[in-house]
């Protein structure tokens, strides 16, 4: 991962999204989807265990999010869910989901997460839930992801 330097001449880390696309700056795979079609959950990946996979050889991007869910640098003002510097789609997972999980998931992204950074440990509980491909039947998920739905 890059790192930015700032007008002031200090370093800082680029937020990353953790709900990104496989084809986005620095995507890499940071959970299984598991669960059933009704309830679904993400399996959060172990650094170790992404080492050795590599998963551009076995997945093509479309097929890739029907299985796994990305992180990536966030694309800001190129993502239709970034506005006055925020994420949005943090924001919503945060007041309209209910928590998952009662503790803080494993995670690969938390230090620089747009999210967390945002939004707190409280999205982090909530986080299991997301995944990027949302069966029609989710209406919740759905009602979350769109923009539309955004109360800002």
């Amino acid at each position: 991962m890059s790192d930015d330097t700032t007008a002031a001449g200090s370093t800082q880390r680029k937020l990353e999204c953790p709900s990104a696309q496989p084809g986005m700056e620095n995507a890499r795979p940071i959970g299984v989807i598991a669960g059933s079609a009704t309830e679904t959950r993400i399996a959060f990946f172990k650094k170790e265990t992404l080492d050795q996979f590599d998963w551009r050889s076995r997945f093509a991007d479309a097929e890739a999010t029907r299985l796994l869910r990305f992180g990536a640098t966030c694309d800001e003002s190129r993502c239709a869910h970034f506005s006055s510097g925020r994420c949005s789609l943090g924001k919503r997972v945060n007041d309209q989901l209910a928590a998952v999980v009662d503790d803080l998931p494993p995670c690969l992204l938390r230090s620089t997460c747009r999210w967390f950074s945002e939004q707190g440990r409280s999205v982090c509980l909530r986080c299991p839930q997301v995944i990027t491909k949302i069966p029609r039947a989710e209406d919740a998920l759905n009602a979350v992801a769109t923009a539309q739905g955004s109360q800002d």
